[in-house]
């Protein structure tokens, strides 16, 4: 089945050849990105960074449904257990090194609520940025491996504009989807969004139930622009799937022994976007966002005694940054800007431990103060870049407990409070041969603090000094254009000190699960992709190589366990007619070590190829209709595989099997 797909996409090739026109390919060096100067635009060729960016014309002929599987193609990223890490950081900490962004404003959750990107409807978005090591001098140390920005569209010409659509497929799948909005003056724009969706899972008792709706109002200034939305998610799921041991998985790899955790997640956000050109070489640019977050979670006591019973947590937070560009020349301009963040985390937690029944009760104070200037100098065809970002966190947390019954225990009771200040430095170059070739260099440094996660759940019996990681980065890469070939590519080191890591096992028994490795750490890649452009077909492919290793300390000489050291992805869009699009994508991960095996005593985990396949028909009166299959050739792979060095056992958490889906919807 496989060699007779793959045949079908060289008989493509062949035919597309014979047909290819006098295109322009240089859109792709011209498509332009905002998230490496956070608002205003600049070509890809321009940028000092490996870029990939993903538009809205890609998202809809690939076939892609949500953000996860329009980001799973993405060089240097890898999916594991529902989130991303990028350049070999180490799995389930995706949410503290690699931020994501929607237009702009950190979707990283201050609390202990990873990013969601369930949450972001892949109707609304224009495009995705993805920015491997990049971002730190503007969003901070939780960038250190990089950035995500997830661009929503904005401007319509037309008077009214929306769809709606309904789309099925395995286990129970079914979602609704509405959008519609108008210009109401030609200087004042609405629109709602809605989105409604429910799916039991691959594995028992797993289930996800979703719930989006968006309102916003445009308001276009002489030279900008005010906007303002508001947005309610929620999102009741399967709080987690149980790791099995290789004899439960090999019995039955859909088992879930935690199953009944159900979680339920409720969010309000308040956006105002403000950007104005003040005058010619002056722009500001604002953005204020006020969330209210609400995390309940039950677990029904059945046959054992889980960590928790009931588990209550509530997040207020502000996020506020301002920018202003003042430009002195010809791609020469000075960034100046500013962001504070703060957060309001109450949390009462129901327990048991040694089957007596306690309760506790938090609350953290978290502040975030940023400040950075960001310079690019333009000389004939040099671009130089130079950096440098100081940010100060403020952690207060103070921690009641309770007797099992119901008095307070005084003696338990704590109060934490830490005041870090961290400056991160950044300085590359980047030269155009010409129209069609770049070249750069690229340093950086990026100190990040304990979230204020990781404060609250740090192990003191193995770090006593809650330290910052220090992470250095050199990169040197080039884009080009050769005919009808993009080729783009980078050479990496980076070095990691201190590095804060997770222990899977650690906090599930005691609460207690972050620590600074005791050794540095060294990650050197090679990134590589191309996509190549005929008449009817593009053809896609991706590379990535990294050689991960613990460089001193206890674990000398050791791999960095839950990492792949190599990545390699495949794709294929033919448009067969105008109105018929083909797409097909497969993804290759290597071996790696489970997470927490830092000692390499576990044989590595298998590698795995999944490749799946998706046809769409658009209808010339703005009906389509599409479908497709996910893991095609049903491969068995898992999601995440732990290791639990107390008592020597792998855990292995099972990646769903073939699926899946048809969808139709109607544009107006």
């Amino acid at each position: 089945m496989k060699s007779k797909i793959y045949k079908m996409i060289v008989m493509a090739i062949i035919l597309s050849k014979t047909s290819m026109g006098d295109e322009d390919f240089n859109i792709k060096l011209n498509e332009t990105t905002v998230t490496y100067e956070r608002y205003d635009e600049i070509t890809l060729l321009d940028t000092p960074k490996n870029i990939t960016i993903i538009t809205s014309e890609d998202i809809i002929k690939r076939g892609y449904r949500n953000v996860d599987e329009a980001l799973k193609m993405v060089p240097g990223l890898i999916y594991t257990d529902g989130a991303f890490s990028m350049r070999g950081q180490v799995p389930k900490l995706a949410d503290k090194a690699l931020v994501v962004l929607l237009d702009g404003v950190p979707q990283n959750g201050m609390d202990n609520r990873a990013y969601d990107l369930d949450f972001i409807p892949i109707e609304k978005i224009e495009r995705i940025e993805v920015v491997p090591a990049g971002g730190a001098i503007m969003y901070g140390g939780n960038a250190t491996a990089g950035v995500i920005n997830i661009i929503t569209k904005k401007k319509h010409e037309k008077k009214y504009w929306g769809n709606l659509g309904l789309e099925i497929g395995s286990y129970d799948y079914l979602k609704y989807k509405f959008n519609s909005g108008f210009n109401i003056t030609k200087n004042l724009a609405t629109e709602i969004n809605y989105l409604t969706s429910d799916k039991n899972g691959y594995r028992d008792g797993e289930k996800k139930e979703l719930d989006y709706f968006q309102g916003s109002i445009v308001y276009k200034l002489t030279d900008g622009n005010i906007a303002i939305a508001y947005e309610h998610n929620q999102k009741k799921a399967t709080d987690r799937i149980g790791g099995l041991t290789k004899e439960q998985y090999d019995e039955d790899r859909k088992e879930n022994p935690e199953k009944g955790r159900i979680g339920k997640d409720i969010q309000d956000k308040y956006t105002l976007n403000f950007d104005k050109t003040i005058s010619e070489e002056l722009k500001l640019f604002t953005t204020l966002e006020y969330k209210e977050r609400e995390y309940r979670y039950n677990y029904p006591q059945k046959g054992k005694t889980p960590a928790y019973k009931k588990r209550d947590k509530s997040t207020d937070s502000i996020y506020l940054n301002t920018q202003l560009k003042y430009s002195y020349g010809k791609k020469s301009y000075v960034l100046f800007g500013g962001d504070y963040s703060s957060a309001d985390v109450k949390e009462n937690v129901n327990s048991y431990k040694n089957k007596v029944y306690l309760s506790s009760k938090s609350k953290i104070d978290f502040d975030a103060f940023g400040g950075y200037i960001l310079n690019t100098y333009n000389y004939n065809r040099f671009i130089f870049t130079q950096g440098v970002r100081i940010e100060k966190n403020t952690f207060d947390e103070t921690k009641k407990v309770f007797k099992s019954n119901g008095q307070i225990d005084l003696k338990k009771s704590e109060k934490t409070k830490d005041s870090p200040t961290n400056t991160n430095y950044e300085l590359t170059g980047n030269y155009l041969f010409n129209d069609e070739t770049s070249f750069y260099l690229g340093y950086n440094r990026v100190k990040r603090n304990p979230s204020l996660t990781e404060f609250s759940s740090w192990m003191t019996d193995i770090s006593p000094e809650k330290e910052p990681q220090t992470v250095d980065t050199v990169e040197l890469g080039t884009k080009t254009l050769i005919n009808n070939i993009f080729l783009s590519g980078a050479v990496f080191y980076i070095h990691g000190d201190k590095e804060i890591m997770y222990d899977p096992k650690n906090g599930a028994m005691s609460g207690s699960s972050f620590y600074n490795l005791d050794g540095k750490t060294k990650r050197i890649g090679i990134e590589l992709s191309s996509e190549q452009y005929f008449d009817k077909l593009v053809l896609r492919e991706n590379f990535t190589y990294m050689d991960n290793e613990i460089i001193d300390g206890p674990y000398k000489g050791n791999e960095i366990p839950g990492i792949s050291s190599l990545i390699y992805g495949l794709g294929a869009t033919y448009e067969i007619t105008s109105e018929v699009i083909f797409n097909l994508d497969s993804l290759y991960y290597g071996k790696s070590y489970a997470a927490n095996d830092f000692k390499n005593e576990t044989s590595k985990s298998n590698s795995h190829f999944v490749t799946n396949i998706s046809l769409r028909y658009n209808f010339r009166n703005g009906v389509s209709i599409y479908g497709g299959i996910n893991n095609i050739f049903n491969e068995l792979y898992c999601d995440y595989v732990m290791y639990d060095s107390s008592k020597s056992i792998t855990k292995y958490t099972a990646a769903p099997e073939r699926t899946y889906y048809i969808g139709g919807e109607y544009k107006f």
